[in-house]
């Protein structure tokens, strides 16, 4: 009973992080079109750390932060994690929909099947071939949208989440040294920092502190509901079910309830090659994934 009230917890968790994270799209569609795309990434990071570290005090894990391997690692993950996918992506949301954010994040997993294949990390099989084919033809198809016109947007998203598997494995190898939260917190502030360089450097905005101000709530909900408290239930959630488990949950709900959040918040109806586009995404999605789960369950 305490097993089966445990795994209930790790669900509720999963759950709650994806119904959080869901939103991130529409925030960045909205945010990114009245304020400047990487101050925004990086403000919205920096509070994620302040918050994050505040919890390690709560929590006195101080300590974690001590270790030199964890930090290496924690760096690299916030290299190709937070700083380069977040310049390509908030950029390119500011030049295309809040749907076509929502759906071609989910491209994340075809970047993954790709690194990891080419790595030798994980063995490329058929059936992930397949589901690679059919997660490609639906981005393709909500990036032309019917015509042959493409929008620059659509492709940097599509770019950003292929640094995404670089930046995993190396968070794959702190988790290993570290706590999560340590892992969060070094990677959130030095890409945090990096962020608001860059964008005082490159971004026309001249005013970055009134930038922030006149944002701080769409800033303070993503960085401390979504960049922090989303992702502590994500790892709370998979110390206590499956990862495949979790993996299902989030894939599988998160493109439909970033569409419905797009509909209601940004007032965008989704055209017949965005429906079509993320329907072949999550066969693709689905395909993958029951791969993965028989695997676990013969081995």
């Amino acid at each position: 009973m305490k097993h089966l009230s445990q795994e209930r917890i790790g669900e509720l968790m999963i759950v709650g992080e994806t119904l959080l994270y869901s939103i991130l799209p529409v925030i960045i569609a909205h945010t990114t079109k009245i304020m400047p795309p990487i101050l925004f990434a990086g403000a919205s990071t920096i509070v994620a750390a302040i918050s994050t570290f505040i919890y390690l005090i709560f929590t006195k894990q101080l300590n974690s932060l001590k270790n030199p391997q964890s930090i290496k690692l924690s760096l690299l993950a916030s290299l190709f994690i937070i700083i380069i996918p977040s310049i390509f992506i908030f950029i390119g949301s500011s030049k295309t929909s809040g749907i076509n954010t929502t759906i071609l994040l989910q491209s994340e997993i075809l970047a993954t099947l790709l690194v990891f294949g080419i790595l030798k990390i994980e063995k490329i099989t058929i059936r992930k071939i397949i589901g690679g084919i059919f997660i490609f033809l639906g981005s393709s198809l909500i990036v032309l949208n019917g015509t042959l016109n493409i929008n620059i947007g659509d492709i940097l998203i599509f770019t950003g989440v292929f640094f995404y598997p670089f930046g995993n494995i190396y968070s794959k190898k702190a988790l290993k040294v570290t706590s999560s939260s340590a892992i969060l917190f070094i990677r959130n502030i030095f890409g945090g920092i990096i962020l608001i360089a860059i964008s005082l450097l490159f971004e026309s905005d001249a005013n970055a502190i009134s930038s922030i101000t006149s944002h701080l709530p769409l800033i303070l909900f993503s960085g401390i509901v979504i960049y922090h408290i989303s992702k502590l239930m994500w790892y709370e959630g998979i110390k206590r079910i499956d990862i495949t488990r979790a993996t299902s949950i989030t894939l599988g709900a998160s493109p439909i309830l970033g569409l419905i959040f797009s509909m209601i918040f940004l007032k965008e109806i989704p055209t017949i090659f965005q429906i079509t586009g993320l329907v072949l995404i999550l066969i693709g999605i689905f395909t993958v994934i029951l791969k993965n789960k028989n695997a676990l369950n013969n081995s």
